[in-house]
């Protein structure tokens, strides 16, 4: 069913930083939370970014220990986003497309909630032992 899985995470949320917020703060954040990412906010609370455990690694390589350093600095931009009508085959396109595992779930420029990569692989386990299952009584009723 088209959407199901997106309004599923929608209702859960999801953590946010500010985009003041230190590289510590959201390397703490993401590990204590045992998260992947988080979206950042402005002071009028709209999303402006999202930091990931790829920016916080792509930092560290890059040398640049200080860990005082705003998340505004590393976070990504380019924001990809789905809405509550998005189906499971449409996110599974877009993070192969664009080789990400978070898509943030946007409604009239409010964030709903985060879905990851996981729960779309999640879902279709889920589906896929649902289909056995129905199957298999199909089956066992002759």
């Amino acid at each position: 069913m088209p959407g199901k899985l997106v309004s599923r995470m929608s209702e859960r949320g999801c953590h946010t930083l500010n985009e003041t917020d230190t590289i510590k703060k959201a390397s703490q954040e993401l590990s204590e939370k045992k998260i992947g990412c988080m979206p950042v906010l402005d002071k009028n609370k709209s999303v402006i970014g999202i930091i990931s455990e790829r920016d916080l690694s792509q930092f560290i390589y890059k040398e640049r220990f200080n860990l005082n350093i705003s998340i505004s600095q590393i976070m990504s931009k380019n924001l990809i986003t789905c809405d509550l009508n998005t189906s499971v085959t449409e996110l599974m396109d877009e993070m192969t497309e664009k080789k990400i595992r978070h898509i943030l779930i946007m409604e009239n420029k409010k964030l709903l909630g985060i879905v990851s990569i996981g729960d779309v692989v999640n879902h279709l386990i889920a589906k896929v032992k649902e289909e056995n299952k129905n199957l298999r009584d199909y089956i066992n009723s002759y």
